[in-house]
């Protein structure tokens, strides 16, 4: 008796000891299948934190007769902090083909891309071509999807056209913002007192030039989602205007971009709304700033 009694106590000993080890073994192995979902999760988000984003890219366009100055200037005082980097330049010559200069990084802080003309006296039509060939260009090489856009004068007349013309078409990078400076939407006509037969009134100018009434009947062409920015100068000389573009016809605009997301203009006044000061005042810049980049 005393024999079976040690057989079942030597056998009971080694069950428990085999249960040990197995319970042991089994807790061994997947304990490190609960450390690598954890350290793989923690690796991802590290990894995600470290990604930059990437900011859309401003264009800048001069006027009529303009140079790389004319935008140029600017260019660099938004630069000069660091809060935005120059880059590109895109030079279209008379045939209408863009020649690229510069580097591009698409993880620039604010990238600044400038465009001349190299007929800078050519027509409305011509640089709303040349302008498409631009947005081509910068979609097919350099494939940026969005853009904000600058013109100043016939550059933000220039801007418009193009808007209307192929501003919601796959090929083209998409406009967010556009912010036009001094632009003539409804001609050049001046008066000395500040009166003219192109004076606003509530449903827009009195007399309509050709290109305003073509703005107006392409206007529901224009991206819904787009931002507007008019500027305007007043010098204050008694013309109502900037010695180049009258108040009544930059802001006209107004019925224009009466169909966008949103649109606000702005007037400056004094010797440094002058027209071609217009791009070199520095409260300008900020209303530029301050809209592209709130």
């Amino acid at each position: 008796m005393k024999k079976i009694l040690i057989t079942f106590t030597i056998l009971a000993v080694f069950a428990v000891g085999f249960g040990f080890i197995f319970a042991t073994h089994d807790a061994t192995e997947k304990q490190p299948q609960t450390t690598d979902a954890t350290v793989k999760k923690t690796t991802t988000k590290d990894t995600a934190v470290k990604i930059k984003s990437i900011d859309t890219p401003t264009l800048f366009l001069h006027g009529y007769s303009g140079t790389k100055n004319s935008m140029g200037h600017m260019m660099d005082r938004l630069a000069r902090n660091g809060d935005a980097n120059r880059s590109l330049v895109l030079s279209v010559s008379p045939e209408g083909n863009v020649t690229a200069t510069g580097d591009w990084d698409k993880f620039a802080t604010k990238p600044l891309i400038q465009i001349l003309f190299e007929d800078n006296k050519s027509s409305l039509t011509n640089q709303t071509i040349w302008l498409q060939n631009v947005m081509r260009t910068l979609k097919n090489e350099y494939h940026i999807p969005t853009v904000n856009v600058v013109g100043h004068s016939m550059g933000g007349v220039d801007w418009a056209s193009y808007l209307e013309e192929a501003g919601d078409k796959a090929d083209f990078p998409t406009v967010t913002k556009l912010v036009a400076i001094g632009a003539p939407f409804n001609g050049l006509v001046i008066g000395e007192d500040g009166k003219t037969a192109y004076d606003l009134t509530e449903n827009g100018p009195a007399t309509k030039t050709e290109r305003y009434q073509n703005f107006i009947t392409n206007k529901k062409a224009l991206p819904v989602a787009l931002a507007v920015l008019n500027i305007a100068g007043d010098v204050q000389d008694g013309t109502k205007s900037d010695t180049s573009v009258s108040l009544a016809s930059a802001l006209s605009g107004k019925f224009i971009f009466d169909q966008v997301a949103s649109y606000k203009e702005l007037v400056f006044t004094g010797s440094k709304a002058q027209h071609s000061k217009l791009h070199e005042n520095k409260d300008v810049d900020t209303a530029v700033k301050q809209f592209l980049w709130p």
